[in-house]
């Protein structure tokens, strides 16, 4: 099960997604991988790994790695990363000007090097349609897409469905969309509003991500939701998304 999570907009939780979902999954015995694809590293910083000198996932995009050269191990049970930093920057560039080779399948290729060692994987993307970007939806058997519910949630929404629709036509044929998250969720007849207008373009997760603090609190402190506040609310809502995912996939439910 490989997973791209997307939107073009920062700041709506994909990071914070990637490493509760990655938690979620780890403790109920699924080995995971979670791919930073981000520039800004904060998936990277969030275990502890930023290194500059260490092999990245800009290596493996740019065939001078392969996976398991860039794979560190984490202080989490189960979770494995593959690093981000700025160097991304470079490595987009160099893929971008070589035509020689495919641009968009390598991070598809390069996992095949690894198929078989992890139950989930789980890409953690920018707030761009990058080659990274681009590469983990060519890679994934799924999309999610958080949504924060605020005045511009649906911002950049059909621009990265029609990207998802394009990748799916010509790269991807058996790319799915899980739905869109709805993260930062507050009970009021103005969010019930932006969700009701989402939902008419695309499908919407049952489980949405209630607003709290302890989710920036947790994630500073580079802790899960789980340990750093037993019975939050949004660390709930993360179990009950995983569960839904996992149904999801085992009932390969999903828009096509």
């Amino acid at each position: 099960m490989k997973i791209c999570i997307i939107n073009l907009k920062g700041g709506v939780g994909k990071s914070v997604t990637a490493i509760n979902l990655a938690d979620c999954f780890a403790r109920r015995g699924r080995r995971v991988l979670v791919i930073d694809l981000d520039k800004q590293a904060n998936t990277t910083k969030y275990y502890n790994r930023l290194d500059y000198q260490a092999v990245d996932v800009g290596d493996v995009l740019t065939g001078k790695a392969s996976i398991p050269m860039a794979m560190r191990g984490t202080d989490e049970k189960n979770v494995t990363l593959i690093p981000a930093n700025m160097s991304l920057l470079n490595a987009n560039r160099e893929i971008m000007l070589d035509a020689l080779h495919p641009q968009q399948s390598r991070l598809r290729d390069a996992l095949e090097n690894v198929e078989g060692l992890f139950d989930v994987v789980l890409m953690d993307c920018p707030p761009d349609l990058d080659m990274g970007a681009i590469n983990a939806l060519c890679a994934a058997d799924w999309v999610l897409i958080p949504v924060d519910c605020d005045e511009w949630a649906a911002d950049g929404l059909e621009i990265v469905t029609e990207q998802i629709d394009s990748v799916r036509q010509y790269y991807n044929p058996g790319l799915k969309m899980l739905g869109v998250l709805i993260t930062k969720y507050r009970p009021t007849n103005y969010a019930r509003r932006v969700i009701e207008t989402i939902a008419k373009g695309c499908p919407v997760m049952q489980t949405g991500i209630r607003f709290t603090v302890k989710v920036a609190e947790a994630t500073a402190s580079h802790q899960p939701l789980h340990l750093f506040a037993p019975g939050n609310t949004a660390a709930q809502d993360y179990e009950e998304l995983c569960n839904e995912i996992a149904e999801r996939v085992r009932s390969g439910h999903g828009k096509e």
